[in-house]
């Protein structure tokens, strides 16, 4: 992914961060119910379900498929938002998992290395390690080895 988009992003992500990212403890749906003043038949009727059935909606929210709370929310006037959110700078992100990978690539070298008894411990090399990671292939730094 490009820096422009990757910057773009970031700034969404951002300001995610400063909106209610919370889930209410009784759930968004049984939330939004009641701030409306719906009681739960007329939800019901409102979404074209039993009222059972709406019981064991707002229980089990958490469950529900996608499409299922997408047609909720528009039945309530609603938008309905999914994201994936990082919880730290996506440049943060990406660097710790470089980081990650390349000790791991130092910790392999340096046993093959002590064989001869040539290990290397350098925190120089551990950098020039992830620069590269990060300039040659980033995709690499997510391979498990």
């Amino acid at each position: 992914m490009n820096n422009i988009i990757k910057r773009k992003y970031q700034k969404y992500f951002e300001k995610f961060n400063d909106v209610i990212t919370e889930i209410p403890q009784q759930g968004w749906i049984k939330t939004i119910r009641e701030i409306f003043g719906m009681t739960t038949c007329q939800f019901a009727k409102k979404i074209n379900v039993s009222q059972p059935r709406v019981i064991n909606i707002e229980k089990n929210e958490k469950n529900l498929k996608i499409s299922t709370m997408e047609r909720i929310a528009d039945c309530l006037n609603c938008k309905f938002v999914y994201a994936f959110i990082p919880r730290e700078n996506i440049d943060k992100v990406i660097y710790n998992q470089a980081k990650k990978k390349a000790i791991s690539i130092l910790k392999k070298v340096n046993r093959n290395m002590e064989l001869e008894n040539q290990s290397v411990q350098s925190d120089e090399i551990l950098e020039d390690i992830i620069k590269d990671l990060l300039n040659d292939n980033i995709t690499r730094i997510w391979d498990n080895e």
